[in-house]
């Protein structure tokens, strides 16, 4: 079989593939809870913002672009495993990302809440510890912005 046929026959399978399906509603819900938590904040850095939507959302479609690109590929190239631990590291980020978002909407359903919280603590979120503060992040890029001189020496 040409090798541009094996790769379409791979790209065919994607849409029956449950890691490739899992992932795609994954980032769907992620992107979902992040534009509810910005229509839900409260605090200034918490509200709707252009710059940090249009920031997320290319960087969604850019992340979807590529996994649904390498996937494939990897596959026929019998790296399956990789192919797959790329995926499932993608999910957890987006995993990580989703339970962020729902941990800041201020969820106040009794039976809720303890799940949510349980989720962050075992997934080891920085904002769900009780030491966060996220003006020593970056609004867009989430990287910790040092605040003490004596450590940028």
């Amino acid at each position: 079989m040409p090798y541009h046929l094996l790769v379409m026959h791979q790209v065919e399978k994607m849409i029956d593939d449950p890691l490739i399906i899992g992932f795609t509603w994954l980032v769907i819900f992620d992107i979902a809870s992040g534009i509810i938590k910005g229509l839900r904040g409260k605090a200034t850095h918490n509200k709707t913002n252009s710059t940090k939507g249009m920031y997320g959302l290319c960087k969604h479609l850019f992340i979807m672009t590529m996994v649904l690109t390498f996937y494939p590929y990897l596959i026929t190239l019998n790296f399956n495993t990789v192919a797959q631990l790329m995926v499932l590291a993608f999910v957890y980020q987006y995993l990580v990302s989703f339970v962020e978002n729902l941990s800041q909407m201020n969820i106040n359903v009794s039976w809720v809440k303890p799940i949510i919280d349980v989720l962050a603590q075992k997934l080891n979120l920085a904002k769900a510890q009780d030491d966060y503060d996220s003006h020593d992040y970056d609004s867009i890029t989430g990287a910790y912005k040092k605040t003490d001189k004596k450590e940028e020496k």
